[in-house]
Protein backbone atom coordinates (compact mmCIF):
# COMPACT_ATOMS: atom_id res chain seq x y z
CA UNK A 1 0.00 0.00 0.00
CA UNK A 2 1.17 3.53 -0.71
CA UNK A 3 2.47 5.48 2.27
CA UNK A 4 0.80 8.72 1.23
CA UNK A 5 -1.58 10.15 -1.33
CA UNK A 6 -2.04 13.64 -2.74
CA UNK A 7 -4.90 15.82 -1.54
CA UNK A 8 -6.72 16.87 -4.72
CA UNK A 9 -8.76 20.01 -4.82
CA UNK A 10 -12.53 19.87 -4.51
CA UNK A 11 -14.48 19.73 -7.78
CA UNK A 12 -16.56 22.87 -7.45
CA UNK A 13 -19.29 21.60 -9.77
CA UNK A 14 -20.23 18.88 -7.28
CA UNK A 15 -20.56 21.15 -4.26
CA UNK A 16 -24.21 21.78 -3.48
CA UNK A 17 -26.08 23.73 -0.83
CA UNK A 18 -27.31 20.51 0.77
CA UNK A 19 -25.75 21.51 4.10
CA UNK A 20 -27.98 24.57 4.47
CA UNK A 21 -30.84 24.46 6.98
CA UNK A 22 -34.28 24.47 5.32
CA UNK A 23 -36.29 27.65 5.68
CA UNK A 24 -39.21 27.79 8.08
CA UNK A 25 -41.73 27.92 5.23
CA UNK A 26 -40.27 24.73 3.75
CA UNK A 27 -40.36 22.99 7.13
CA UNK A 28 -43.97 24.03 7.65
CA UNK A 29 -44.95 22.76 4.21
CA UNK A 30 -43.23 19.41 4.86
CA UNK A 31 -44.88 19.15 8.26
CA UNK A 32 -48.30 19.86 6.78
CA UNK A 33 -47.77 17.17 4.14
CA UNK A 34 -46.82 14.66 6.82
CA UNK A 35 -49.87 15.56 8.93
CA UNK A 36 -52.19 15.33 5.91
CA UNK A 37 -50.74 11.90 5.08
CA UNK A 38 -51.34 10.68 8.62
CA UNK A 39 -54.91 12.00 8.65
CA UNK A 40 -55.64 10.29 5.32
CA UNK A 41 -54.21 7.01 6.59
CA UNK A 42 -56.23 7.21 9.82
CA UNK A 43 -59.44 7.97 7.92
CA UNK A 44 -58.93 5.13 5.46
CA UNK A 45 -58.09 2.69 8.25
CA UNK A 46 -61.27 3.46 10.19
CA UNK A 47 -63.37 3.44 7.03
CA UNK A 48 -61.99 0.03 6.12
CA UNK A 49 -62.69 -1.25 9.64
CA UNK A 50 -66.32 -0.26 9.19
CA UNK A 51 -66.59 -1.88 5.78
CA UNK A 52 -63.71 -4.16 4.74
CA UNK A 53 -62.63 -3.57 1.17
CA UNK A 54 -62.93 0.22 1.22
CA UNK A 55 -59.17 0.62 1.66
CA UNK A 56 -58.17 -1.05 -1.59
CA UNK A 57 -60.89 0.82 -3.47
CA UNK A 58 -59.23 4.09 -2.42
CA UNK A 59 -55.95 2.73 -3.80
CA UNK A 60 -57.33 1.55 -7.14
CA UNK A 61 -57.91 3.25 -10.47
CA UNK A 62 -59.56 1.48 -13.38
CA UNK A 63 -58.59 1.92 -17.01
CA UNK A 64 -61.95 3.61 -17.56
CA UNK A 65 -61.13 6.21 -14.92
CA UNK A 66 -57.69 6.74 -16.48
CA UNK A 67 -59.29 7.14 -19.91
CA UNK A 68 -61.44 9.96 -18.55
CA UNK A 69 -58.55 11.47 -16.55
CA UNK A 70 -60.81 11.50 -13.50
CA UNK A 71 -57.76 12.32 -11.37
CA UNK A 72 -54.85 14.61 -12.14
CA UNK A 73 -51.23 13.64 -11.81
CA UNK A 74 -51.00 14.87 -8.19
CA UNK A 75 -54.02 12.84 -7.13
CA UNK A 76 -52.70 9.78 -8.95
CA UNK A 77 -49.54 10.04 -6.85
CA UNK A 78 -51.66 9.98 -3.67
CA UNK A 79 -53.62 6.94 -4.88
CA UNK A 80 -50.36 5.21 -5.80
CA UNK A 81 -49.00 5.94 -2.35
CA UNK A 82 -52.08 4.27 -0.86
CA UNK A 83 -51.57 1.19 -3.04
CA UNK A 84 -47.86 1.00 -2.21
CA UNK A 85 -48.72 0.94 1.50
CA UNK A 86 -51.70 -1.40 1.22
CA UNK A 87 -51.53 -4.79 2.96
CA UNK A 88 -53.04 -7.24 0.47
CA UNK A 89 -55.50 -9.82 1.74
CA UNK A 90 -56.76 -13.24 0.62
CA UNK A 91 -59.85 -11.65 -0.93
CA UNK A 92 -57.52 -9.56 -3.15
CA UNK A 93 -55.80 -12.73 -4.40
CA UNK A 94 -52.88 -12.61 -1.95
CA UNK A 95 -51.28 -16.05 -1.78
CA UNK A 96 -51.65 -19.05 -4.04
CA UNK A 97 -52.52 -22.72 -4.11
CA UNK A 98 -55.74 -22.72 -2.09
CA UNK A 99 -59.11 -23.21 -3.72
CA UNK A 100 -62.42 -21.49 -3.06
CA UNK A 101 -63.55 -24.05 -0.46
CA UNK A 102 -60.46 -23.57 1.68
CA UNK A 103 -60.70 -19.80 1.45
CA UNK A 104 -64.29 -19.83 2.68
CA UNK A 105 -63.28 -21.56 5.91
CA UNK A 106 -63.35 -19.29 9.00
CA UNK A 107 -59.99 -17.75 9.80
CA UNK A 108 -58.39 -18.93 6.54
CA UNK A 109 -54.99 -17.46 5.70
CA UNK A 110 -52.93 -18.59 2.69
CA UNK A 111 -49.53 -20.14 3.27
CA UNK A 112 -46.82 -17.54 3.80
CA UNK A 113 -43.67 -18.83 2.10
CA UNK A 114 -40.44 -17.30 3.42
CA UNK A 115 -38.42 -19.15 0.77
CA UNK A 116 -39.86 -18.76 -2.69
CA UNK A 117 -40.70 -21.84 -4.72
CA UNK A 118 -38.84 -21.77 -8.03
CA UNK A 119 -40.30 -19.27 -10.47
CA UNK A 120 -43.64 -19.30 -8.65
CA UNK A 121 -42.46 -16.98 -5.90
CA UNK A 122 -43.80 -16.60 -2.37
CA UNK A 123 -45.84 -14.89 -1.14
CA UNK A 124 -43.26 -13.53 1.27
CA UNK A 125 -44.75 -10.09 2.04
CA UNK A 126 -48.20 -8.53 2.40
CA UNK A 127 -47.34 -5.17 0.84
CA UNK A 128 -44.75 -3.30 -1.16
CA UNK A 129 -43.65 -1.11 1.75
CA UNK A 130 -42.89 -4.22 3.83
CA UNK A 131 -39.39 -4.39 2.30
CA UNK A 132 -38.91 -0.79 1.17
CA UNK A 133 -38.69 1.36 4.28
CA UNK A 134 -35.07 1.69 5.43
CA UNK A 135 -33.91 5.30 5.29
CA UNK A 136 -37.46 6.53 4.80
CA UNK A 137 -40.53 5.78 2.73
CA UNK A 138 -39.79 3.91 -0.51
CA UNK A 139 -36.34 3.08 0.85
CA UNK A 140 -34.30 -0.09 0.91
CA UNK A 141 -34.61 -3.23 3.02
CA UNK A 142 -32.53 -4.62 5.83
CA UNK A 143 -30.89 -8.02 5.47
CA UNK A 144 -33.62 -9.60 7.60
CA UNK A 145 -36.03 -8.54 4.84
CA UNK A 146 -34.07 -10.30 2.11
CA UNK A 147 -36.10 -12.21 -0.46
CA UNK A 148 -35.09 -15.86 -0.89
CA UNK A 149 -35.77 -16.26 -4.58
CA UNK A 150 -35.89 -19.28 -6.89
CA UNK A 151 -35.59 -21.70 -3.98
CA UNK A 152 -37.23 -25.00 -3.05
CA UNK A 153 -39.92 -23.34 -0.92
CA UNK A 154 -38.32 -24.54 2.30
CA UNK A 155 -34.53 -24.22 2.76
CA UNK A 156 -32.93 -20.79 2.70
CA UNK A 157 -29.73 -22.40 1.40
CA UNK A 158 -31.54 -23.42 -1.77
CA UNK A 159 -32.39 -19.84 -2.68
CA UNK A 160 -30.75 -16.83 -4.31
CA UNK A 161 -30.94 -14.00 -1.77
CA UNK A 162 -31.87 -10.50 -2.84
CA UNK A 163 -31.78 -7.35 -0.73
CA UNK A 164 -34.48 -4.81 -1.53
CA UNK A 165 -33.02 -1.65 -3.13
CA UNK A 166 -34.47 1.81 -2.58
CA UNK A 167 -36.98 2.99 -5.17
CA UNK A 168 -36.02 6.65 -5.53
CA UNK A 169 -35.32 8.09 -8.96
CA UNK A 170 -36.80 5.16 -10.88
CA UNK A 171 -38.59 7.41 -13.38
CA UNK A 172 -35.42 9.01 -14.78
CA UNK A 173 -33.69 5.61 -14.81
CA UNK A 174 -36.51 4.08 -16.85
CA UNK A 175 -36.29 6.88 -19.40
CA UNK A 176 -32.48 6.70 -19.61
CA UNK A 177 -32.75 2.99 -20.41
CA UNK A 178 -35.33 3.70 -23.09
CA UNK A 179 -33.10 6.26 -24.79
CA UNK A 180 -30.00 4.07 -24.51
CA UNK A 181 -31.84 1.12 -26.05
CA UNK A 182 -32.98 3.28 -28.96
CA UNK A 183 -29.40 4.47 -29.55
CA UNK A 184 -27.95 0.95 -29.56
CA UNK A 185 -30.66 -0.45 -31.80
CA UNK A 186 -30.30 2.43 -34.25
CA UNK A 187 -26.54 1.85 -34.45
CA UNK A 188 -27.03 -1.84 -35.20
CA UNK A 189 -29.72 -1.13 -37.79
CA UNK A 190 -27.49 1.48 -39.41
CA UNK A 191 -24.62 -1.00 -39.67
CA UNK A 192 -26.88 -3.55 -41.34
CA UNK A 193 -28.17 -1.00 -43.83
CA UNK A 194 -24.67 0.28 -44.59
CA UNK A 195 -23.38 -3.24 -45.19
CA UNK A 196 -26.17 -4.06 -47.62
CA UNK A 197 -25.71 -0.79 -49.49
CA UNK A 198 -21.93 -1.13 -49.76
CA UNK A 199 -21.70 -4.88 -50.12
CA UNK A 200 -18.94 -4.86 -47.52
CA UNK A 201 -18.45 -6.14 -43.99
CA UNK A 202 -19.18 -3.37 -41.46
CA UNK A 203 -18.02 -3.33 -37.85
CA UNK A 204 -20.03 -0.97 -35.68
CA UNK A 205 -19.15 0.12 -32.13
CA UNK A 206 -22.18 0.21 -29.84
CA UNK A 207 -22.21 3.28 -27.61
CA UNK A 208 -25.09 4.87 -25.73
CA UNK A 209 -24.69 8.05 -23.69
CA UNK A 210 -20.94 7.52 -23.74
CA UNK A 211 -21.15 3.95 -22.42
CA UNK A 212 -19.62 1.20 -24.58
CA UNK A 213 -21.64 -1.96 -25.10
CA UNK A 214 -19.15 -3.68 -27.39
CA UNK A 215 -19.82 -4.01 -31.10
CA UNK A 216 -21.83 -5.71 -33.82
CA UNK A 217 -20.57 -6.88 -37.19
CA UNK A 218 -22.76 -6.80 -40.31
CA UNK A 219 -21.88 -9.06 -43.24
CA UNK A 220 -22.36 -7.84 -46.85
CA UNK A 221 -25.91 -9.20 -46.86
CA UNK A 222 -26.74 -7.11 -43.79
CA UNK A 223 -26.96 -10.00 -41.32
CA UNK A 224 -25.68 -9.02 -37.87
CA UNK A 225 -23.26 -10.92 -35.68
CA UNK A 226 -23.79 -10.05 -32.01
CA UNK A 227 -20.78 -11.91 -30.64
CA UNK A 228 -19.07 -8.69 -29.61
CA UNK A 229 -22.00 -7.28 -27.62
CA UNK A 230 -21.17 -6.60 -23.97
CA UNK A 231 -23.28 -5.90 -20.90
CA UNK A 232 -26.71 -6.06 -22.55
CA UNK A 233 -28.98 -8.68 -24.11
CA UNK A 234 -28.63 -9.39 -27.81
CA UNK A 235 -31.85 -7.48 -28.52
CA UNK A 236 -29.87 -4.41 -27.35
CA UNK A 237 -32.57 -3.47 -24.85
CA UNK A 238 -31.05 -1.90 -21.75
CA UNK A 239 -32.80 -3.38 -18.73
CA UNK A 240 -32.21 -1.17 -15.68
CA UNK A 241 -34.31 -3.03 -13.09
CA UNK A 242 -33.37 -5.98 -10.93
CA UNK A 243 -29.92 -6.62 -9.47
CA UNK A 244 -28.93 -8.41 -12.65
CA UNK A 245 -30.75 -6.03 -14.98
CA UNK A 246 -33.48 -8.34 -16.26
CA UNK A 247 -36.53 -6.07 -16.50
CA UNK A 248 -36.74 -3.21 -19.04
CA UNK A 249 -39.63 -1.13 -17.69
CA UNK A 250 -41.23 -0.02 -14.46
CA UNK A 251 -44.39 -1.82 -15.46
CA UNK A 252 -42.59 -5.12 -15.98
CA UNK A 253 -40.82 -4.73 -12.64
CA UNK A 254 -44.04 -3.93 -10.76
CA UNK A 255 -45.95 -6.80 -12.36
CA UNK A 256 -43.20 -9.30 -11.53
CA UNK A 257 -42.81 -8.03 -7.96
CA UNK A 258 -46.52 -8.30 -7.21
CA UNK A 259 -46.45 -11.89 -8.43
CA UNK A 260 -43.27 -13.01 -6.68
CA UNK A 261 -43.80 -11.27 -3.34
CA UNK A 262 -47.59 -11.13 -2.94
CA UNK A 263 -48.77 -13.98 -5.17
CA UNK A 264 -50.86 -11.56 -7.23
CA UNK A 265 -51.35 -12.07 -10.97
CA UNK A 266 -52.06 -9.32 -13.47
CA UNK A 267 -54.84 -9.61 -16.01
CA UNK A 268 -52.17 -9.41 -18.73
CA UNK A 269 -50.56 -12.60 -17.43
CA UNK A 270 -53.91 -14.37 -17.26
CA UNK A 271 -54.91 -13.37 -20.80
CA UNK A 272 -51.49 -14.37 -22.16
CA UNK A 273 -51.88 -17.82 -20.57
CA UNK A 274 -55.39 -18.06 -22.01
CA UNK A 275 -54.10 -17.18 -25.49
CA UNK A 276 -51.20 -19.64 -25.28
CA UNK A 277 -48.50 -16.97 -25.55
CA UNK A 278 -47.17 -17.43 -22.01
CA UNK A 279 -46.04 -20.58 -20.21
CA UNK A 280 -48.35 -21.08 -17.20
CA UNK A 281 -45.81 -23.17 -15.25
CA UNK A 282 -44.33 -20.31 -13.15
CA UNK A 283 -47.81 -19.16 -12.13
CA UNK A 284 -49.72 -22.31 -11.18
CA UNK A 285 -51.64 -25.28 -12.45
CA UNK A 286 -55.19 -23.95 -12.55
CA UNK A 287 -57.30 -22.70 -15.44
CA UNK A 288 -56.27 -19.40 -17.02
CA UNK A 289 -58.79 -17.37 -15.00
CA UNK A 290 -57.44 -18.74 -11.70
CA UNK A 291 -54.09 -20.20 -12.66
CA UNK A 292 -52.66 -19.80 -9.15
CA UNK A 293 -55.70 -21.61 -7.69
CA UNK A 294 -56.44 -19.10 -4.98
CA UNK A 295 -60.14 -18.72 -5.73
CA UNK A 296 -59.74 -15.14 -6.98
CA UNK A 297 -59.84 -14.37 -10.69
CA UNK A 298 -59.42 -10.59 -10.88
CA UNK A 299 -56.32 -9.68 -8.86
CA UNK A 300 -54.24 -6.97 -10.53
CA UNK A 301 -55.89 -5.18 -13.42
CA UNK A 302 -54.17 -2.84 -15.83
CA UNK A 303 -55.28 0.33 -14.04
CA UNK A 304 -53.67 -0.83 -10.80
CA UNK A 305 -50.35 -1.40 -12.55
CA UNK A 306 -50.60 2.04 -14.12
CA UNK A 307 -51.17 3.50 -10.66
CA UNK A 308 -48.02 1.79 -9.33
CA UNK A 309 -45.96 2.93 -12.33
CA UNK A 310 -47.16 6.53 -12.05
CA UNK A 311 -46.36 6.54 -8.34
CA UNK A 312 -42.85 5.10 -8.73
CA UNK A 313 -42.09 7.45 -11.62
CA UNK A 314 -42.94 10.46 -9.44
CA UNK A 315 -40.72 9.57 -6.49
CA UNK A 316 -37.96 11.97 -5.54
CA UNK A 317 -34.45 11.78 -6.92
CA UNK A 318 -31.64 11.17 -4.41
CA UNK A 319 -29.25 14.00 -3.74
CA UNK A 320 -25.71 14.73 -2.56
CA UNK A 321 -25.44 16.01 1.02
CA UNK A 322 -21.85 16.99 1.82
CA UNK A 323 -20.86 16.96 5.51
CA UNK A 324 -21.01 20.18 7.52
CA UNK A 325 -17.77 19.75 9.44
CA UNK A 326 -14.96 21.64 7.61
CA UNK A 327 -12.43 18.81 7.98
CA UNK A 328 -14.92 16.24 6.73
CA UNK A 329 -15.91 18.57 3.90
CA UNK A 330 -12.27 18.61 2.73
CA UNK A 331 -12.20 14.81 2.85
CA UNK A 332 -15.48 14.69 0.93
CA UNK A 333 -14.06 16.85 -1.86
CA UNK A 334 -10.89 14.76 -2.03
CA UNK A 335 -12.93 11.56 -2.02
CA UNK A 336 -14.93 12.69 -5.03
CA UNK A 337 -11.70 13.05 -7.00
CA UNK A 338 -10.24 9.76 -5.77
CA UNK A 339 -13.50 8.09 -6.85
CA UNK A 340 -12.60 9.01 -10.42
CA UNK A 341 -8.86 8.39 -10.09
CA UNK A 342 -9.07 4.78 -8.88
CA UNK A 343 -11.57 3.88 -11.62
CA UNK A 344 -14.87 3.60 -9.75
CA UNK A 345 -16.44 6.07 -12.16
CA UNK A 346 -15.67 3.75 -15.08
CA UNK A 347 -18.79 1.73 -14.24
CA UNK A 348 -20.47 3.97 -11.66
CA UNK A 349 -20.71 6.80 -14.19
CA UNK A 350 -21.61 9.87 -12.12
CA UNK A 351 -23.97 11.52 -14.60
CA UNK A 352 -25.96 10.47 -17.65
CA UNK A 353 -27.90 12.96 -19.75
CA UNK A 354 -31.61 12.50 -20.38
CA UNK A 355 -33.30 14.12 -23.38
CA UNK A 356 -36.98 13.33 -22.80
CA UNK A 357 -38.42 13.54 -19.28
CA UNK A 358 -41.92 12.33 -20.25
CA UNK A 359 -43.03 8.80 -19.32
CA UNK A 360 -46.40 7.26 -20.22
CA UNK A 361 -47.52 5.31 -17.16
CA UNK A 362 -50.01 3.27 -19.16
CA UNK A 363 -49.37 -0.02 -20.91
CA UNK A 364 -48.30 0.16 -24.56
CA UNK A 365 -50.91 -1.11 -27.00
CA UNK A 366 -50.73 -2.32 -30.61
CA UNK A 367 -51.14 0.36 -33.30
CA UNK A 368 -54.79 1.32 -33.70
CA UNK A 369 -55.74 0.14 -30.20
CA UNK A 370 -54.52 3.27 -28.48
CA UNK A 371 -55.96 4.86 -25.38
CA UNK A 372 -55.33 8.26 -23.85
CA UNK A 373 -51.87 8.42 -22.38
CA UNK A 374 -51.14 9.37 -18.78
CA UNK A 375 -47.90 11.29 -18.90
CA UNK A 376 -45.60 11.70 -15.93
CA UNK A 377 -42.91 14.36 -16.23
CA UNK A 378 -40.13 12.90 -14.08
CA UNK A 379 -38.43 16.31 -13.94
CA UNK A 380 -41.48 18.04 -12.50
CA UNK A 381 -44.25 15.79 -11.15
CA UNK A 382 -44.44 14.28 -7.69
CA UNK A 383 -42.03 14.50 -4.80
CA UNK A 384 -38.89 16.63 -4.90
CA UNK A 385 -36.06 17.01 -5.33
CA UNK A 386 -36.14 16.24 -9.06
CA UNK A 387 -33.56 15.92 -11.78
CA UNK A 388 -32.53 19.31 -13.12
CA UNK A 389 -31.90 20.69 -16.60
CA UNK A 390 -28.36 20.82 -17.89
CA UNK A 391 -28.75 24.46 -18.71
CA UNK A 392 -30.81 26.95 -16.70
CA UNK A 393 -34.19 27.54 -18.27
CA UNK A 394 -33.77 24.64 -20.70
CA UNK A 395 -36.09 21.64 -20.90
CA UNK A 396 -34.21 19.70 -23.57
CA UNK A 397 -31.51 17.93 -21.57
CA UNK A 398 -31.51 16.82 -17.95
CA UNK A 399 -28.67 15.63 -15.74
CA UNK A 400 -29.25 12.37 -13.90
CA UNK A 401 -26.60 11.90 -11.20
CA UNK A 402 -27.21 8.18 -10.70
CA UNK A 403 -23.60 6.84 -10.62
CA UNK A 404 -24.27 3.92 -12.96
CA UNK A 405 -23.75 2.97 -16.59
CA UNK A 406 -26.89 0.75 -16.58
CA UNK A 407 -24.74 -2.04 -17.98
CA UNK A 408 -24.05 -5.57 -16.74
CA UNK A 409 -20.55 -6.50 -15.61
CA UNK A 410 -18.72 -9.62 -14.45
CA UNK A 411 -18.26 -9.16 -10.70
CA UNK A 412 -16.16 -12.26 -10.06
CA UNK A 413 -16.66 -15.51 -8.18
CA UNK A 414 -17.01 -14.00 -4.71
CA UNK A 415 -20.21 -12.17 -5.64
CA UNK A 416 -21.58 -14.76 -8.06
CA UNK A 417 -25.16 -15.87 -7.47
CA UNK A 418 -25.79 -19.59 -6.83
CA UNK A 419 -26.97 -20.04 -10.41
CA UNK A 420 -27.66 -18.02 -13.56
CA UNK A 421 -30.83 -15.95 -13.64
CA UNK A 422 -32.43 -16.88 -16.93
CA UNK A 423 -29.79 -16.21 -19.57
CA UNK A 424 -27.77 -13.91 -17.30
CA UNK A 425 -24.64 -15.66 -15.97
CA UNK A 426 -24.11 -16.07 -12.23
CA UNK A 427 -21.18 -13.61 -12.15
CA UNK A 428 -22.97 -10.85 -14.07
CA UNK A 429 -24.72 -7.97 -12.30
CA UNK A 430 -26.07 -4.59 -13.33
CA UNK A 431 -24.00 -1.64 -12.11
CA UNK A 432 -26.01 -0.60 -9.10
CA UNK A 433 -26.82 3.14 -9.09
CA UNK A 434 -25.08 4.65 -6.09
CA UNK A 435 -27.33 7.67 -5.59
CA UNK A 436 -29.10 7.28 -2.24
CA UNK A 437 -26.40 4.82 -1.11
CA UNK A 438 -25.98 6.29 2.39
CA UNK A 439 -29.46 5.21 3.49
CA UNK A 440 -29.34 1.63 2.20
CA UNK A 441 -26.94 -0.42 4.35
CA UNK A 442 -26.36 -3.36 4.27
CA UNK A 443 -24.89 -3.33 0.78
CA UNK A 444 -24.61 -5.55 -2.33
CA UNK A 445 -27.26 -7.71 -3.92
CA UNK A 446 -27.73 -9.97 -0.90
CA UNK A 447 -26.92 -7.50 1.85
CA UNK A 448 -23.77 -9.35 2.87
CA UNK A 449 -21.69 -6.15 3.28
CA UNK A 450 -22.50 -4.19 6.47
CA UNK A 451 -20.25 -1.25 5.51
CA UNK A 452 -19.15 0.63 2.41
CA UNK A 453 -15.61 -0.66 2.96
CA UNK A 454 -16.83 -4.27 2.95
CA UNK A 455 -18.79 -3.69 -0.25
CA UNK A 456 -15.78 -2.23 -2.06
CA UNK A 457 -13.44 -5.03 -0.98
CA UNK A 458 -15.86 -7.69 -2.23
CA UNK A 459 -15.81 -6.29 -5.77
CA UNK A 460 -14.07 -8.60 -8.23
CA UNK A 461 -14.06 -9.52 -11.90
CA UNK A 462 -14.17 -6.38 -14.04
CA UNK A 463 -14.07 -4.27 -10.87
CA UNK A 464 -10.81 -5.83 -9.60
CA UNK A 465 -8.55 -3.08 -10.92
CA UNK A 466 -10.60 -0.30 -9.32
CA UNK A 467 -10.81 -2.23 -6.06
CA UNK A 468 -7.05 -2.78 -5.99
CA UNK A 469 -6.40 0.88 -6.78
CA UNK A 470 -8.65 1.87 -3.90
CA UNK A 471 -6.84 -0.51 -1.55
CA UNK A 472 -3.50 0.94 -2.67
CA UNK A 473 -4.50 4.37 -1.33
CA UNK A 474 -3.41 5.31 2.16
CA UNK A 475 -5.85 5.21 5.06
CA UNK A 476 -6.80 8.87 4.79
CA UNK A 477 -7.49 8.68 1.07
CA UNK A 478 -9.61 5.55 1.44
CA UNK A 479 -11.53 7.25 4.22
CA UNK A 480 -12.07 10.23 1.91
CA UNK A 481 -13.69 7.97 -0.69
CA UNK A 482 -16.00 6.53 1.96
CA UNK A 483 -16.92 10.01 3.22
CA UNK A 484 -17.84 10.99 -0.33
CA UNK A 485 -19.96 7.86 -0.85
CA UNK A 486 -21.71 8.50 2.47
CA UNK A 487 -22.91 11.84 1.05
CA UNK A 488 -24.93 10.12 -1.68
CA UNK A 489 -28.14 10.36 0.26
CA UNK A 490 -31.72 11.62 0.08
CA UNK A 491 -33.41 14.82 1.13
CA UNK A 492 -34.56 14.65 4.79
CA UNK A 493 -38.33 14.46 5.14
CA UNK A 494 -40.66 14.99 8.06
CA UNK A 495 -42.62 11.86 8.89
CA UNK A 496 -45.44 11.62 11.40
CA UNK A 497 -45.51 8.00 12.67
Amino acid sequence: MASSSPRPAAPAADLTDATADPEDTVLLEDLQKAIDLRRREDFDRVLDAREPGELVEHATLTDAALDRHVLGIDALFVVGDELFGYLFRPENGWGSGAGTKEREAPGFTPHFRRVQLGQSGGPDAFGCFSCHSKGGQDGAGTQSQNAFMRGDGDRTGSADQRNAPHLLGLGPIALLAREMSAELQAEAAGASEHARASGQRIEQALTAKGVSFGKVVANPAGALNYGGVQGVDLDLTVKPFGWKGHQPTLRDMAEESLHLHQGLLSSRIQFAIRDGTLDPAPYGQGTWDDVDQDGVSLEIESGMLTTVVAYLAQLEAPTVRPPRDPALLDMWAAGRTYFDQVGCAGCHVPTLELKDSKLDARAPLPPGDGHPSFIVDVAKDGDGPKIEPKYAGSTTTYLVHLFSDLKRHDMGDALASPSPQGEIPARMFLTRPLWGLAETAPYLHDGRAPTIQDAIVLHGGEASAARDAYLALDDHARASVRVFLASLSREPKIFVP
